[in-house]
Parts: structure tokens; C-alpha cells; sequence
């Protein structure tokens, strides 16, 4: 298994969609044993959920699980079926997890992979063995993905749809950004554009035909987020024509 372990959904993605309306259409559900009272989502499938839906942002808390913001606009938007909603709620969280980014393009790398090739990636990526409950947390996360329009399934693959509107936002659809602040870190007015160029090209020289994955780590300040959104974009616009 790998060094860093991602938790998986522990359910199938309609018993996730069913605790996520627990959580987030009713104030008092804030632990697992409230929902069991108000669903019929047992508690055990409540607790195996919980820590995927703390790491994507849909909850928060230690002991007692609260829903965030935007895991209550997300319970909406299913309670109501809402499709668009649904869908914009999902790739604001999407967008906001290196982890589901992450698969999204691993596939477009691959050009379209095999759905149980997508579930095994998942699980090896996650850190986790790849046993029944593990693929059944793998399928769900596809789900997701698919529900976002990030993923669609034809000819018996999984491919990326390469929406055009997601990628140009860079993340700008999560509603809520978090920014650490840190005063022996520069500005990000002080990092200029020849630097985001500077990572591009470095990335291009390391890939030979095998597909990295780059991460950008940014120390700002809430109020510099406005000047670092349009340097993040450029930087990947260009990663994706690459």
C-alpha cells in the first residue's frame, strides 16, 4: 500500500447520497447516532462514511460531525433532485480535493480506462488493499465523478469529458477557500508569472511519455486570493495543452 492513505466512501454512492441528506436537511443530525434516528441509513453505515465526507469537505469536526456550507447546498440540491445543482455542488468539492483530481486525470493521461481499471487505480492510489468494501468505495467515488460530468462511461470505458467550462475555472466553482497565512512566506504578489512558467516547463523536461503529477503550494493571504486566481489558471491552461 502507498505511504499516505486516502479513506474511501464505505458505502455505494445512493446509501452516501442518503446519509449526506441526513446530514445536511436537518440541524439536529450532527452524529451518527441522530441519523440513525431520522433515516433508515443504519449507523454503522453512517460511521464508515464519515471520514471520506470530512476529507472532501462535506463535513466537519472531530468527536461530533457537522455539516460545512457546502455539504448542506449539496443535501439540497439531492433532496431536490436537482441535476444542475447536484452536478455544481459535486465539482465544487471535486474541485477542492487533490485526491478526486487526482483520478480525473489519471484518466485523461490514459485517454479513457476501463472502469475496473479506474475502481483499482482509485484503491492503489488511496492506499488501501483491494478488497470488496474497498472497490465498493472505489465505484462510489466514480460515481461522483460521473454525476460531476467529469467522467462518462462509453464502449465499456470510462472517459473524460473534457468540459471545457471546468477546466478553464481552475476550481473557482468551490465556494469555500481556505488559506493558510504564514509571514516568512511570500506574498503571492511576489510570485510573478515567470515563476508559474518557470514550474510548466520544469514539469515538461521531467515527463518522457510518463504521466507526474505536479503540485503547487501557495502561502497567501485571504485578500491576495483574488490576484492568485488568474496566474493559477494560466498555469493550468497550459499544463492542459501540454
Amino acid at each position: 500500500m502507498n505511504g499516505r492513505e486516502f479513506r474511501l466512501p464505505g458505502s455505494p454512492y445512493e446509501e452516501l447520497v442518503n446519509i449526506i441528506v441526513a446530514y445536511g436537511t436537518r440541524d439536529e443530525a450532527s452524529r451518527p447516532g441522530d441519523i440513525r434516528k431520522l433515516d433508515s441509513v443504519h449507523q454503522s453505515s453512517v460511521s464508515r462514511n464519515n471520514a471520506f465526507l470530512a476529507a472532501i469537505g462535506v463535513l466537519k469536526g472531530e468527536r461530533e460531525k457537522l455539516v460545512t456550507r457546502q455539504g448542506r447546498a449539496l443535501a439540497l440540491a439531492l433532496m431536490r433532485r436537482d441535476e444542475a445543482e447536484i452536478r455544481r455542488n459535486w465539482r465544487a468539492l471535486v474541485s477542492a480535493s487533490d485526491f478526486l483530481q487526482n483520478v480525473v486525470s489519471a484518466v485523461k493521461l490514459r485517454e479513457g480506462m476501463s472502469y475496473e481499471t479506474v475502481q483499482a487505480y482509485v484503491a492503489h492510489s488511496a492506499g488501501q488493499p483491494r478488497n470488496k468494501p474497498v472497490m465498493t468505495g472505489s465505484g462510489a467515488i466514480i460515481e461522483i465523478l460521473k454525476v460531476a460530468n467529469l467522467l462518462k462511461e462509453e464502449a465499456g470505458e470510462m472517459i473524460p469529458t473534457f468540459d471545457e467550462d471546468f477546466e478553464k475555472n481552475g476550481g473557482e466553482e468551490a465556494s469555500e477557500i481556505e488559506a493558510e497565512t504564514n509571514d516568512t512566506s511570500p506574498k503571492i504578489s511576489e510570485v510573478s508569472d515567470t515563476t508559474l512558467s518557470a514550474v510548466v516547463e520544469n514539469a515538461n523536461s521531467t515527463t518522457e511519455g510518463v504521466g507526474i503529477q505536479i503540485h503547487l503550494h501557495v502561502r497567501c493571504a485571504a485578500d491576495d486570493l483574488e490576484e492568485l486566481t488568474p496566474k493559477l489558471k494560466t498555469l493550468l491552461r497550459e499544463l492542459s495543452e501540454e
